[in-house]
C-alpha cells in the first residue's frame, strides 16, 4: 500500500512535469508566432516590390514614386520639419 507521503510526492512531480509541458508549449507556441510573422513580413515585402515592378512595366513610375516619397518622408529622420514625419516635433509656443 502507498502512505499518505509517498501520494503527495507523486502529485508534486506530476504538477511539476505538467508545468513543464506547458512550458514548453508555450515557448514553441511563442516561436511558431515569431516565425510565422517573419514569414508575412517576408511575403509582403515582395507583394510591395511586384507591385513597384508593375507601375514600373505599365508607365506609371510617377505613382509608385510617390509612395516611395510618402514612406520614406513619414519614417525617415531627415524630413523632421515635415508635420507627418513620426520624428517631427512641434514648435513649442
Amino acid at each position: 500500500m502507498f502512505s499518505v507521503w509517498t501520494i503527495k510526492r507523486k502529485c508534486r512531480i506530476k504538477t511539476k512535469t505538467m508545468k513543464t509541458i506547458n512550458l514548453n508549449k508555450l515557448s514553441e507556441l511563442i516561436m511558431i508566432s515569431f516565425v510565422k510573422l517573419c514569414c508575412l513580413w517576408v511575403v509582403s515585402a515582395l507583394c510591395f516590390e511586384m507591385f513597384c515592378v508593375y507601375l514600373q512595366a505599365t508607365g506609371q513610375e510617377q505613382r509608385g514614386q510617390d509612395i516611395i516619397n510618402k514612406i520614406e518622408w513619414k519614417f525617415d529622420g531627415t524630413f523632421k520639419e515635415n508635420p507627418d514625419n513620426i520624428w517631427y516635433e512641434a514648435p513649442k509656443k
